[in-house]
């Protein structure tokens, strides 16, 4: 008996069908970027493909990736992609996924207006995409960033390279400031971080694709979801120039206490909350005097 020959669009229409049975969101989106993964074609190209034959081979690795997806393995580390500030990245499960929300830290510094050279440290880097995309797009600028994870300095490496950016971003291993104490300098114009900032009592209301497969280390922060964030605020003015800024992403229940904790510490002038794309307060900005 011969053996089916499936084309490109009666395998999406497949795979979406398969995929809204298990609930999965945006089942349609994720059967054309898996499947565009897999033949190495946009979603555009696979319609204008839309008959193109799938062979046997790809056919296995497809079904694989179907039955990652459907036990909820985040598309991004299916493909190990995903787009920040409009450049590719490279993810897997030792790093956070990107939010979009996190681009609202790079943009509220490249927006600065700030003059001549500028000194960055981004606490936490995770992937690198906050470090990488200031330096592709301000490549007079310092940058050095850490982690305290070797696992992702790995990736926030290996994107830094392929960026073209390895001369201007320093990575350093260490929990938050340990790492810069023995440069030459410690001070900075920026200091730049999305810490962790989940309730550990928040963990079982996360959906399976965060909650199983990206890395507690980059998630949780004690039982406010604050312990990271009540580090910087206390230690950054150490470590700014005069008039320099601190710049933290934050959870969206998360702007009263930490204006609290920043008006508790008088250096801190100029605070302010930027809201994400659903109106939440999710940046704060504060300057030192």
């Amino acid at each position: 008996m011969a053996t089916k020959i499936w084309h490109v669009l009666e395998l999406l229409e497949w795979t979406t069908g398969y995929f809204e049975k298990h609930n999965i969101p945006n089942p349609r989106l994720d059967a054309e970027v898996l499947l565009g993964h897999l033949l190495d074609k946009s979603r555009l190209q696979l319609y204008l493909h839309f008959d193109m034959p799938v062979f046997q081979n790809d056919l296995t690795l497809f079904r694989e990736l179907i039955k990652k997806r459907v036990a909820r393995t985040p598309i991004s580390y299916l493909t190990n992609r995903k787009e920040f500030m409009s450049l590719d990245f490279y993810v897997d499960e030792r790093v956070l996924i990107p939010r979009p929300e996190t681009e609202f830290i790079v943009e509220t510094i490249l927006n600065s207006n700030s003059d001549g050279d500028q000194r960055i440290l981004e606490i936490g880097t995770g992937s690198g995409v906050i470090a990488t995309a200031l330096a592709v797009n301000r490549p007079e600028w310092e940058i050095i960033a850490t982690d305290i994870s070797s696992e992702a300095l790995t990736v926030a490496k290996k994107n830094r390279d392929v960026h073209e950016c390895t001369e201007r971003i320093t990575l350093l291993q260490g929990d938050l400031f340990e790492p810069i104490k023995l440069l030459d300098s410690s001070s900075f114009n920026w200091i730049a971080s999305n810490p962790p900032y989940v309730k550990t009592c928040e963990h079982d209301t996360l959906c399976s694709d965060i909650r199983d497969y990206e890395p507690h280390i980059a998630l949780f922060a004690g039982e406010d979801g604050l312990s990271i964030v009540r580090s910087l605020i206390a230690e950054a003015p150490n470590h700014l120039c005069p008039e320099g800024t601190l710049v933290i992403e934050i959870g969206d229940t998360q702007a009263d206490p930490v204006r609290d904790l920043l008006e508790e510490q008088s250096v801190y002038k100029n605070i302010q909350f930027i809201k994400d794309y659903a109106e939440i307060e999710r940046i704060v900005v504060a300057s030192v005097d």
